[in-house]
């Protein structure tokens, strides 16, 4: 029996600037991805707290970025009003977050999978006995998880946040939803989003789910999703085709 997504459709929610390699991954198993955006990513109208961060670089230990779309939102601002100094210590959630940085020139450290909160928080360079007293900024979207902050914070860190972008629910397209064999969602904002957009229409609760988190898994229990639920082993685009795999070998026998 092969794993493979031959004949199988799946819908990808994630912001279309950022799915494209996920959809390429999917191809290359044979199968057919279906773009549904649930998340517009929207830079912040105030910017002054990133500004006041460009005036104030040069006091920080440490900035830490939540994903690509934080660097992709911060650095064209910061770099544009200040240099980063040569001590300051970078620090990726994640791979595509770090890839992202290297494009920009900068080399970051980055937690182990499965590129989430908990893996970063293992990061030797984060341990208490190395951050107490240090003054740490991380950039991120609005709203999100507080566990990083909290937990630097009681390891005897200065931690303030700036946010850089929202992310708001894009307009439900025009076209009819045509068979949809599977579901990938990479947030819980995303997850809602789908229900939301898609009010009244049985199949997204009873389609099989692959999702990048287990607080996502929870959030879809909670929300009715009623199909099997698949949990990635490592937030990446990788590790979603992997869990695609295994969906359609345990749901259709691929």
């Amino acid at each position: 029996m092969s794993s493979n997504l031959v004949g199988l459709k799946i819908l990808i929610t994630r912001p279309i600037h950022q799915s494209e390699h996920l959809c390429q991954l999917i191809e290359a198993q044979g199968g057919q991805p279906i773009r549904l955006p649930t998340i517009e990513i929207v830079e912040v109208a105030d910017k002054s707290a990133l500004l006041a961060c460009c005036h104030h670089l040069n006091e920080l230990d440490m900035i830490i970025f939540i994903s690509a779309n934080a660097v992709e939102k911060t650095l064209p601002i910061l770099l544009t009003q200040c240099t980063l100094p040569p001590s300051l210590q970078v620090i990726a959630v994640g791979k595509a977050t770090a890839e992202t940085l290297k494009n920009w020139g900068i080399a970051a450290g980055c937690a182990a999978a499965p590129f989430n909160s908990e893996a970063v928080l293992a990061m030797p360079a984060l341990q208490a006995e190395v951050i107490a007293g240090k003054k740490i900024v991380i950039f991120r979207g609005e709203g999100g998880r507080e566990l990083l902050a909290d937990t630097l914070r009681q390891r005897g860190a200065s931690v303030d946040y700036v946010s850089v972008y929202s992310r708001t629910q894009p307009s439900v397209p025009a076209w009819a939803i045509q068979r949809i064999d599977m579901i990938t969602v990479t947030s819980r904002d995303g997850l809602q989003n789908l229900l939301n957009m898609l009010e009244g229409q049985a199949w997204v609760r009873q389609t099989p789910l692959v999702v990048m988190s287990q607080r996502i898994s929870i959030a879809a229990q909670k929300w009715g999703i009623q199909a099997p639920i698949f949990v990635a082993a490592q937030a990446s685009d990788e590790g979603l085709v992997a869990s695609l795999l295994q969906a359609a070998q345990q749901v259709y026998k691929k």
